[in-house]
């Protein structure tokens, strides 16, 4: 099974979106936190840590799993953290990036499973 991680990042109660290029047939132009496949041996933290700083640059510090799961063959991890850095996208991956009040992003096309990690955040009282 091939392990997944992805970040989810907050400011002033908004949440740091990245919308898809089409360099992928999954879910192009729609948007989701930053986040992918592991690379062999690497740990669920591990993975989230070098994904947001290849898709956004920024420095990421898990500190809590927010939401486990199996997609397609896929283990994934959703992490909440902390995090410090100026976003630089790697345009490749990364079409667009922007904040989203949970209002806002429930508005958007979302990829994968961030519909419910939006609801999540906000039954959290963090959006």
């Amino acid at each position: 099974m091939v392990l997944a991680a992805s970040g989810i990042i907050l400011q002033r109660k908004k949440i740091l979106l990245l919308q898809r290029s089409n360099y992928t047939d999954r879910y192009p132009g729609f948007w989701g936190c930053p986040g992918g496949r592991a690379e062999k041996g690497e740990t669920a933290e591990q993975n989230v840590i070098r994904e947001v700083k290849e898709e956004c640059n920024l420095h990421f510090s898990p500190t809590e799993i927010i939401k486990t799961g199996v997609w397609q063959q896929r283990e994934f991890y959703r992490f909440l953290g902390n995090w410090s850095g100026e976003i630089k996208i790697q345009e490749e991956e990364v079409s667009d990036y922007n904040w989203f009040s949970y209002e806002q992003a429930t508005r958007l096309k979302l990829a994968f499973d961030y519909t419910e990690i939006i609801e999540i955040l906000k039954s959290k009282d963090l959006l």
